[in-house]
């Protein structure tokens, strides 16, 4: 009796047909899931990663591990130019952790950086248009609560040239999705 009760009371509300309610479920379902979906995936535009998209979650700052990708914002505006075009301290960025604190970072003559006698990459002299690329100098244990951020492409704008990114500046870690 209550099933049929509740059901006449939706019929009022709703006058829809049995054949309606489950499109009515779906575009439902739909809404909700754009709402809360753009929020969760994060698609990188870069090509300085391997990988394109990724699902969202919090970065604990204890739970951070080499090769984890994190989500950032890049606080000197002196590096935007390199970057690209109309970047603003509002863009995140994502790169891989190629270095944690406590670790040994060093650079060889050849500006090849070097974690813990693993080879990150080699920093460039100049970007592909032609411009100085910034030049990060630094040999030793890396400091608590910062990270040497790199990308998976040898060109990628990473720590390289803009040095560490501390752990307040994250914003989240993805985890790859393709």
């Amino acid at each position: 009796m209550l099933r049929k009760l509740t059901s006449d009371r939706c019929h009022r509300l709703w006058p829809l047909t049995s054949r309606q309610w489950p499109i009515w479920l779906v575009l439902l379902a739909g809404i909700v899931a754009g709402g809360w979906l753009p929020g969760k995936v994060i698609v990188a535009t870069s090509d300085s990663l391997d990988r394109r998209i990724f699902w969202k979650v919090p970065a604990a700052p204890g739970r951070i591990a080499a090769g984890d990708y994190l989500l950032f914002r890049l606080r000197d505006e002196r590096h935007f130019a390199f970057l690209r075009p109309g970047l603003t301290d509002n863009d995140l960025l994502v790169k891989k952790v190629g270095c944690l604190p406590g670790d040994m970072l060093s650079r060889n003559r050849a500006n090849t950086f070097y974690c813990n006698q693993t080879a990150l990459g080699t920093a460039l002299v100049q970007d592909s248009r032609g411009k100085t690329l910034p030049e990060f100098h630094f040999s030793g244990r890396i400091p608590a609560d910062r990270y040497f951020m790199v990308g998976t492409n040898p060109r990628s704008f990473d720590s390289r040239y803009f040095g560490f990114v501390h752990a307040d500046d994250f914003i989240a870690k993805g985890i790859p999705l393709l």
